[in-house]
């Protein structure tokens, strides 16, 4: 059965926190350091997705947040990633319903240029105060989330779709 003909159940408040909780523990983990450019920025990511498929209860106010987070925990320049994930979710909520409709690819490839866009926005901030640039490698692990953009969005309807005893 097509996924558009498929009903989905409402996505409760604690499975979008936890998702992001998720997110915020492998984006801090240790070894991100080591392996930073090839590992996408789950944050960014997640913020993408939920803005994407819930608008009403996460938007921009929320990606700030988690910028604030982010840059809390990683001791960057405070509000460097607020400002980035915040233009992403601005950008993808006024595009939201036009997205939607695009097949996952397409969403993925997206994803992709938002991604960069904040990781562009994020390597600006840094030149702007005298840090050196960090190299085109830094931007690599976005082509690895616009790869696990198809899966993850698949694994996170799944929790949504009813089960066919359900919907009828």
């Amino acid at each position: 059965m097509p996924v558009s003909s498929q009903l989905l159940r409402p996505v409760g408040g604690a499975f979008i926190t936890f998702t992001f909780i998720v997110a915020l523990v492998i984006n801090l983990l240790p070894w991100q350091a080591e392996v930073a450019n090839f590992t996408p920025d789950f944050v960014a990511l997640f913020i993408v997705y939920w803005t994407l498929n819930q608008p009403r209860r996460v938007g921009v106010g929320v990606a700030f947040m988690l910028g604030v987070l982010m840059d809390v925990g990683d001791g960057n320049v405070l509000g460097q990633h607020a400002f980035a994930y915040a233009v992403i979710a601005y950008l993808t909520l006024s595009r939201q319903r036009l997205l939607n409709v695009f097949p996952f690819w397409q969403q993925a490839l997206v994803t992709l240029g938002m991604l960069w866009l904040s990781q562009a926005l994020m390597v600006i901030i840094r030149l702007l105060l005298g840090a050196s640039f960090v190299g085109w490698g830094y931007f690599a692990g976005s082509v690895l989330a616009a790869i696990i953009w198809t899966p993850l969005s698949n694994l996170l309807l799944m929790y949504q779709r009813k089960p066919k005893s359900e919907a009828l």
